[in-house]
């Protein structure tokens, strides 16, 4: 242990210092230096075990890079290959939207007109329509009060425009086509009819019925009013009037998250083109003056004080909306009475509060719309992955905590091999099925044990 140490390492006496049969200096060293030559020994020992315990903390971190590495690359090929998949579909979409075209249909074809709502713009109708090939359908008939005149018929006509160039979408409302009240000869858009109504109505039912809806209902519902704005966005169409109460609700079963919640976009009464009539842009922004009816609860502060709307103020409009959906339908600055104070307060830099029980990711993503500078704002795209991430991680929490309150159980098997532990889980359905290998082997679009579409693949530690 200590025979290649120089003796004046080792402080020995002087009989000490002759012997030199180091081998079994624990017998023949004196009393004096027994114990000098035992501690450098043990000092000996103990740094070899740190050192061996530092190695071995190393290797786990190296390995733990490693997994983590190999994680993020799978997250970000995923992330590409949905992206590479959705700007397939919008290209679609936009080969659609160029080829449709607005049909004009007789009002003798319509039953059973009774009125819901009456605005000072808008009278909407529900109606029964006689198809010859389709059957009966339900439809909803939006009178533009006054469209008989010259002016308010080409208003009608640039509507039907932006549904012409929007195409179908499955978070926007469709356009079946247009028809003339004979009484008045005003324009009529015919439109699906949402059964449910509004969202800012299906809110409030909730709030005052005493319904708390599940995180994964309200990110669902902010999700699917997302995708529509990009689709608007795609197209340069500005909303100008994004609120929930602008939002139609087609399906509510918050029990289902997953299929149970349609939401569609609806009311372009002030929506703009940002392209002109022969087809030039007009720039990221517009000026525009004259508009009677402003929802300023809702607008961003260049476009309160300046008139300039662009898809940042549509983006500001829906982070106020995703703070009503927050919270079940308030009214955004519910506190000040007067629109003129709260566009004044907004101005000045005034912002909404975080809701109650309000997660922080998703009320920072809110702030993120409230930006003063326009350019520090997100597009409806980047918006859109945020929100996924949101989505994601408030799956792994809800599992996670149900791993907490549940006793520990045996590891599930893999469902394709019945051989290997099931390690991965999809997203959203959260059904831990599959093992690494078949995970890797397989190609699967949908979870083999609910046949639901996934949108990610995590593995479960």
């Amino acid at each position: 242990a200590m025979m290649g140490e120089p003796m004046a390492m080792m402080p020995l006496c002087c009989n000490c210092k002759k012997h030199r049969g180091w081998s079994g200096y624990e017998k023949n060293a004196c009393r004096h230096c027994r114990p000098r030559v035992q501690s450098s020994q043990e000092r000996k020992r103990m740094v070899e075990e740190e050192g061996r315990k530092r190695r071995e903390e190393e290797e786990r971190k190296r390995r733990e890079e490693g997994e983590r590495k190999r994680r993020e690359e799978e997250a970000r090929k995923f992330r590409k290959e949905e992206e590479e998949e959705c700007k397939r579909k919008e290209q679609d979409e936009r080969e659609l939207a160029k080829i449709q075209r607005i049909g004009v249909i007789d009002f003798k074809c319509f039953k059973d007109v009774v009125q819901k709502a009456s605005g000072s713009v808008k009278l909407v109708y529900k109606a029964t329509w006689i198809h010859p090939q389709h059957g009966d359908r339900t439809v909803a008939l939006l009178q533009i009060r006054g469209s008989g005149s010259r002016g308010t018929r080409e208003d009608v006509l640039q509507e039907v425009k932006f549904f012409e160039k929007l195409g179908q979408h499955e978070n926007l409302l469709k356009l079946y086509g247009i028809t003339v009240e004979p009484t008045r000869n005003d324009f009529c858009l015919v439109t699906e009819h949402a059964n449910e109504g509004s969202l800012d109505n299906t809110l409030l039912a909730a709030h005052d019925a005493g319904v708390k809806f599940s995180p994964l209902v309200l990110l669902e519902a902010v999700m699917q009013i997302c995708r529509g704005m990009v689709h608007l966005s795609l197209h340069d169409i500005l909303h100008r009037d994004l609120a929930t109460r602008n939002v139609l609700v087609f399906r509510w079963d918050p029990r289902d998250h997953q299929t149970g919640i349609r939401l569609k976009i609806a009311d372009y009464g002030l929506a703009l083109m940002m392209h002109g009539e022969n087809g030039n842009p007009q720039g990221s922004a517009m000026t525009t003056s004259g508009s009677t009816v402003r929802p300023i609860r809702w607008m961003a502060p260049e476009s309160i004080s300046r008139r300039q709307y662009s898809e940042k103020s549509d983006v500001w409009a829906f982070g106020v909306t995703m703070w009503e959906i927050w919270t079940y339908g308030e009214v955004p600055y519910g506190a000040i009475a007067s629109d003129e104070d709260v566009g004044r307060k907004v101005v000045d830099g005034e912002r909404l509060p975080s809701p109650p029980q309000c997660p922080p990711g998703i009320y920072s993503i809110m702030k993120k719309c409230w930006s003063r500078d326009k350019t520090q704002r997100p597009s409806f795209d980047d918006l859109k992955g945020l929100l996924r991430q949101q989505y994601d991680d408030c799956i792994i929490e809800m599992h996670a905590g149900e791993r907490e309150d549940e006793q520990p159980e045996v590891q599930p098997d893999c469902v394709i091999c019945l051989e290997q532990a099931a390690h991965w889980a999809f997203i959203p359905c959260g059904h831990r099925c599959i093992c690494e290998e078949c995970k890797n082997r397989e190609r699967l679009d949908k979870c083999p044990v609910c046949r639901a579409k996934h949108t990610n693949v995590i593995r479960i530690y």
